[in-house]
């Protein structure tokens, strides 16, 4: 039995295994207090220190999780980290959307919070419930790893779209996962647990009332634009026709100047993701500007500039379109 134990390697915790083959191939895997099972392994590495081998985690270990230890394939020893003991301060920041009514065929939703996250928490910890409180079943698409950014602040939460397709087997046989007319709630209970092991302040929720279907590509050349005056540093507004995914609004859209360079901005997306504002750092000129939207950009149901997310194929207008950027031009008054 190899001797396995909680270590330092470097400034770095962790597991440090003795007595192994060079060659052995070692594996550590969370074993969720839950009960979740199926959890990927940890992503680390293998550092030798003289006759011991110790897996260093590419995260660092969470407070009050135990973790199955495979050697060669068989399970060799399970640790448990102890809880820390801290205040609980990491909160829901905010729930998005944050437009009042969804589309029945709602694809996305995000959720940040306010440091970063522990890993496979998801699946426990966010429901979706109905009017009357009770947790609506086989509404996510199950993945085998969560979708965070970078900073593990922001997770995306994924409706399953093979049950908003119309011609997927799934979802002829259970339809969509939203029920137009009706409303539901979406909630991050406090179990939740941070990159410390500790669990969020408070639960956080947010409920939206179901409309009806979103189809048709997201258009440019239908937004309204509300123009700033030449010599300012008004801001310039955008308005849509519909909320757009607010993940890919931070990053889709900008001005292009006279000059043929990017204005160096801040821009802010407005209410309920109807709108977007941008504030210049410097005095707008005049002359010509553009609008420059890059093609991905997607509404709430996964329509985008360039293609419709469930096409209906009878329909010739909503073929899809070149992935080329979408311009708008505008003039400063």
């Amino acid at each position: 039995m190899t001797d396995v134990s909680w270590s330092r390697c470097g400034d770095r915790e962790c597991i440090r295994l003795k007595g192994l083959a060079s060659d052995a191939r070692v594996q550590v895997r969370p074993q969720m207090a839950e009960g979740i099972v199926g959890l990927p392994d940890m992503a680390g590495h293998i550092v030798r220190d003289v006759d011991d081998m110790c897996f260093v985690p590419r995260f660092a270990f969470v407070a009050g999780t135990r973790y199955l230890v495979v050697v060669n394939g068989a399970a060799e020893a399970e640790l448990e980290r102890p809880r820390a003991v801290h205040p609980s301060t990491t909160e829901v920041v905010d729930i998005r959307p944050t437009a009042s009514e969804v589309p029945r065929n709602l694809l996305r939703l995000y959720i940040r919070f306010s440091a970063p996250m522990a890993e496979g928490h998801a699946a426990s910890h966010v429901r979706f419930l109905d009017d009357s409180g009770e947790t609506m079943d086989g509404v996510l698409l199950r993945t085998e790893h969560e979708l965070w950014d970078t900073a593990r602040r922001r997770l995306t939460i994924l409706l399953d779209p093979a049950r908003i397709k119309r011609g997927l087997l799934p979802h002829r046989q259970t339809g969509y996962p939203l029920r137009s007319g009706a409303s539901f709630r979406v909630a991050v209970d406090e179990g939740f647990r941070d990159s410390r092991g500790i669990a969020l302040r408070v639960a956080a929720e947010r409920r939206y009332r179901v409309g009806e279907d979103q189809r048709g590509r997201v258009e440019p050349h239908r937004w309204v634009l509300q123009l700033p005056s030449a010599g300012t540093r008004e801001p310039l507004e955008v308005s849509f026709d519909r909320p757009l995914d607010h993940g890919l609004l931070c990053r889709c859209v900008e001005v292009i100047g006279p000059d043929r360079r990017r204005v160096a901005a801040i821009p802010e997306v407005g209410p309920e993701e109807r709108s977007w504002r941008l504030t210049p750092s410097e005095e707008w000129v005049g002359g010509s500007h553009h609008l420059v939207v890059n093609p991905v950009l997607e509404d709430l149901a996964g329509n985008s500039v360039s293609r419709v997310f469930d096409r209906d194929l009878s329909r010739v207008e909503d073929a899809p379109r070149s992935d080329k950027l979408v311009t708008v031009a505008f003039r400063p008054s």
